[in-house]
């Protein structure tokens, strides 16, 4: 239980960020989601409210929040932008920017962050490669140090804001290999510039999330400097473990808002929408769905919170890394699962409407259904982690 002190700082926040997303995502969300645009200005003022950027600290531009609050916040933003184009802004620019701060020595985190705060430039998470994601010991991208540089060879896939990238700025949370061996021992991390000679980029179209972009990037004889090593050779699965465990916490707390979003529309619409001279919320039908759905969600929403309380407890030495890692799968997993499964029940309540993009459910069901597809981790891959603590790591089915 959160104090009466803390639970006011948190809702004195959260009042501040609901009214500028009513005020500034309102009126663009159908620019964000129908045209797949995000306007630069949107971008910079999120970054200047402290929105984009949430646990990194003041010494770098950013709020110094942690991630309970943070997951507050990403329940707001799920909630104005059910499509759930802006929380993926702020998962990447904020989880791979606290990485950064937490690992990179002073000279990176100078040059990468003030820019990410600000809303200058972009950052990104490169890993997933073509013949798979997950399977983070088998990515084939490689990086060999030669005369102060590291060459980087290799391809990366379904990443989140290449065209951002390019068109603003920025780079990539970058997942190589700097030895021959199937280990995540043999993997480091590197801040990626995205406009380095060697770097070409791809673009793929997708059925949700249309307000950022998703793409590829090759990298042919990439000219690195050695400098962009983030933290230490060899560690960088490790940085990058602790990275997802913080995003899948705020993509829980985003799609339960999203799902609430829906929730709030649907019981609107069945005030009013008859049916044989009856409203359809006077049906024991609907009525007893909506109670489900709002009591999965409450019940969710809750685990989620208990996921960044957990995760905030690891990063002060409070909390083991097996608590993070099995709390952050679940809010994941079931944050996804139970918000996607209610805004198709939801979007059902709405009839012919529902089918159409004239009301926010069906690009809420397209953008929650990215999490479900696999993105920062597929739901498989969190029971494998939930079990893997739960049982105890000789039962895990990865190899080392």
């Amino acid at each position: 239980m959160l104090s009466d002190s803390r639970e006011r700082e948190i809702d004195s926040i959260i009042k501040v960020v609901r009214e500028f997303l009513a005020r500034e995502v309102a009126p663009l969300y159908r620019v964000i989601e129908h045209e797949g645009r995000m306007p630069r200005e949107l971008f910079k003022k999120m970054a200047e409210q402290g929105i984009l950027t949430p646990n990194i600290s003041s010494s770098y531009g950013g709020p110094e929040l942690d991630l309970l609050t943070a997951t507050h916040i990403m329940r707001e933003v799920g909630y104005h932008d059910p499509a759930m184009s802006l929380p993926v802004y702020i998962v990447v620019n904020n989880v791979w920017g606290k990485m950064i701060e937490t690992y990179a020595d002073n000279h990176l985190k100078e040059m990468v962050l003030p820019k990410v705060t600000s809303g200058e430039s972009f950052l990104g998470i490169a890993s997933t490669e073509p013949h798979g994601g997950s399977d983070v010991a088998g990515i084939r991208t490689r990086a060999r140090r030669e005369n102060g540089h590291y060459i980087v060879n290799g391809e990366k896939v379904y990443i989140s804001g290449v065209q951002e990238a390019k068109s603003w700025g920025g780079g990539f949370f970058l997942l190589a290999k700097t030895r021959d061996e199937r280990s995540y021992r043999a993997i480091s991390a590197f801040y990626l510039p995205i406009d380095l000679e060697g770097i070409s980029t791809g673009s793929f179209e997708t059925m949700g999330r249309k307000g950022i972009s998703t793409g590829s990037i090759k990298m042919d004889n990439v000219k690195l400097p050695a400098e962009n090593l983030i933290g230490e050779e060899g560690s960088g699965f490790i940085y990058a473990m602790e990275g997802f465990m913080r995003a899948r916490v705020l993509i829980g707390g985003a799609a339960i808002g999203s799902a609430f979003r829906i929730l709030d529309e649907v019981m609107e619409y069945v005030k009013n929408r008859e049916l044989f001279g009856w409203p359809l919320a006077r049906y024991e039908g609907i009525q007893f769905r909506i109670a489900e759905i709002w009591s999965e969600l409450e019940a969710t929403w809750n685990l989620v919170v208990k996921a960044a309380d957990v995760v905030d407890k690891y990063a002060r030495g409070q909390e083991s890394r097996s608590n993070a890692y099995k709390y952050s799968s679940a809010a994941k997993l079931l944050g996804v699962d139970k918000s996607f499964r209610a805004i198709a029940d939801l979007t059902q309540m709405l009839g012919a409407v529902g089918y159409t993009t004239e009301f926010v459910a069906e690009s809420a069901l397209r953008g929650v259904f990215s999490y479900l597809s696999g993105a920062e981790g597929a739901p498989n891959i969190m029971r494998m982690i939930i079990a893997r603590e739960l049982l105890g790591k000789e039962y895990r089915a990865t190899p080392t």
